[in-house]
């Protein structure tokens, strides 16, 4: 290793140039706007920056060079010096400011620090004045402000006040448009020549020190160091750890990307990669345990089952979307424990390899899924994941070829439990709701479809009975009761629920029926919302109290146990209140 120090600027150029390059496996450009300007801040200032990672290139180990994000056109067909482990976003920031070549541009607000100086009476004959005026200018105030690019960022100069800061980083442009803007505004010369001139360029002494590893490491080495240090500070995911262990034979991310293109339904229940990785990993044989993925996927298991994994993971995510409304096509709002399909996609391997009729292949996904809610109900995948998805890879094959008798025991086990205090977004409150979903539930004032799916309206999750109705009954204590659990929610357009926020449920109906033109259509658009005639003839009361909200949710309850009944669920017998928080252990 050897330790250099250089201009920050330096650095920018040639990354800008393609002198810097990242190996293709680095994290994509993050940072926020917010951050650009503070670490604009810091160099105008002269403060430290941090540390910069290096790797000298090694032509005989591929890491698939790219360029940065901004850089020149020609920087892709250079070869790099060094390829940058820690320190992108810093760099590409830097590309951002002073080439304004990024998807923002940036500018100092001259008008807005003008207008301080007056404001605070700066001496602009005093340098001390100066200076604490320019210690105390805070990223806060918006000096500095991100904007759209454009093709000539200087145009808004003379009419806008602001100074493009790929000038800052230039002496002759910078020089030649400040003596436009004090031709244009001769009564800021001062202000120009004493404030703004030299102040806001990047310090001189903004030196940054750079630790450059040799070319001769390996690319488990490599590994290693990326997955400490890099430029967000954070150990990379497992995903990330797999996607440079596999290069340079596999481009992981690219490939991820082109998939979710490809297979729609697997995009929305995969947002990490971790997804097809553990489900490659359940298909060979492999430990899925998140932290051990880096160690069992090799580029020979990804090539063979990369592909059928893709599919098998689409199609289970299809299966559970038309059968239990969870709205995959559209949507990953309802999308409970992404972790159980690996094991149902292998299982749909299996079925697949029998060759099964159209009455045993219907037969099979209705187990899919009783296995699906079974596993919710009985929060089955909220820890030991990894022990899970192995138990299932091996039971429910058996399951599914056999009959009753050889359904896992788990299974029979499971209950039906206390649904009336489950939160909306818990893994049982998606549940709910997925059910539903799958009724063709339309809403009640325009009668349009609605809910999470493709060719719905855009919806809403609508309290039934409103926050700020509840606080008016009678009896209603906010300390105990609440009404943010899921059997008070049901979906509607966006617009129903803004005209409802927060009004009688009574009223709501109201406006229902006076759009839909008679109260026996409005009870069975309600219907379809599991809302059966008694919730619905309490809904209407003209006075309601805490016991009506009560016994409300007591009736939703009764409709969504005989929903659960009919894949075969039973309700216990004084079934307890779960906790339904979704925490899993990976």
């Amino acid at each position: 290793m050897a330790a250099t120090v250089e201009s920050y600027l330096a650095l920018v150029t040639k990354a800008y140039d393609g002198r810097l390059q990242l190996p293709a496996f680095q994290r994509a450009w993050k940072w926020k706007s917010s951050q650009v300007t503070l670490l604009y801040d810091s160099l105008r200032q002269g403060f430290p920056i941090g540390g910069f990672l290096f790797i000298k290139r090694n032509p005989e180990i591929n890491l698939s060079p790219r360029e940065f994000r901004g850089a020149h056109s020609s920087a892709e067909h250079k070869e790099p010096e060094f390829l940058v482990l820690d320190g992108q976003q810093r760099i590409t920031a830097g590309i951002e400011l002073f080439y304004g070549s990024g998807t923002t541009q940036y500018f100092l607000d001259l008008n807005r620090i003008y207008d301080m100086c007056l404001e605070k009476k700066v001496d602009l004959e005093s340098l001390k004045a100066i200076h604490k005026f320019l210690e105390d200018l805070d990223t806060d105030e918006r000096y500095c402000i991100a904007r759209k690019p454009v093709a000539d960022p200087g145009q808004f100069l003379l009419t806008r006040h602001l100074l493009p800061t790929t000038y800052l980083a230039n002496n002759d442009e910078m020089t030649r448009a400040l003596r436009h803007y004090k031709k244009s505004y001769p009564d800021r010369q001062d202000f120009v020549d004493f404030v703004v001139d030299k102040n806001f360029r990047p310090s001189d002494s903004a030196q940054v020190p750079i630790t450059s590893i040799d070319e001769g490491v390996t690319i488990e080495a490599i590994s290693r160091i990326f997955s400490t240090l890099n430029s967000t500070g954070k150990i990379l995911t497992p995903f990330e750890l797999v996607v440079s262990i596999l290069f340079p034979d596999v481009n992981l991310v690219d490939d991820v990307s082109v998939a979710k293109e490809a297979y729609p339904y697997y995009a929305k229940i995969d947002r990490d990669g971790d997804i097809l990785l553990q489900t490659i990993a359940l298909f060979s044989d492999k430990d899925t345990k998140k932290a051990s993925l880096p160690k069992t996927i090799t580029v020979s298991n990804y090539r063979v089952h990369s592909e059928e994994v893709c599919n098998h993971l689409n199609e289970a995510a299809k299966l559970l979307t038309d059968s239990l409304g969870l709205g995959l096509d559209q949507d990953s709002e309802l999308l409970v424990y992404p972790v159980i399909f690996p094991p149902i996609a292998y299982v749909r391997k299996v079925s697949a390899q029998r060759f099964l009729t159209h009455e045993q292949r219907a037969v099979a996904e209705r187990k899919v899924c009783r296995w699906f809610i079974g596993a919710v109900l009985s929060r089955r995948y909220q820890q030991s994941t990894h022990d899970k998805q192995a138990r299932d890879k091996s039971e429910i094959p058996t399951w599914l070829e056999g009959g009753d008798d050889a359904e896992p025991q788990w299974l029979k086990d499971t209950f039906i439990p206390n649904l009336k205090n489950s939160d909306p977004d818990s893994a049982i409150g998606k549940l709910v709701r997925a059910l539903v979903n799958s009724d063709g539930i339309k809403d009640p004032v325009t009668a349009k479809s609605v809910g999470v799916g493709s060719g719905r309206a855009s919806s809403a999750k609508h309290h039934i009975f409103p926050t700020r109705f509840v606080r008016h009954l009678e009896g209603w204590d906010d300390k105990i009761d609440s009404n943010d659990v899921a059997l008070n929610i049901m979906y509607c357009e966006q617009s129903t629920n803004a005209s409802w926020l927060h009004i009688d449920p009574a009223n709501q109906i109201k406006s229902a029926i006076l759009s839909r033109g008679s109260e026996s259509a409005v009870r069975e658009i309600y219907r379809h919302h599991g809302i059966n005639d008694k919730a619905f003839d309490i809904m209407i009361r003209p006075q309601k109290t805490r016991a009506d909200f009560y016994a409300f949710i007591e009736e939703r309850e009764r409709y969504f146990v005989e929903a659960l009944g009919n894949w075969g669920f039973r309700k216990a017998i004084g079934a307890a209140v779960l906790d339904d928080s979704d925490l899993n252990d990976e």
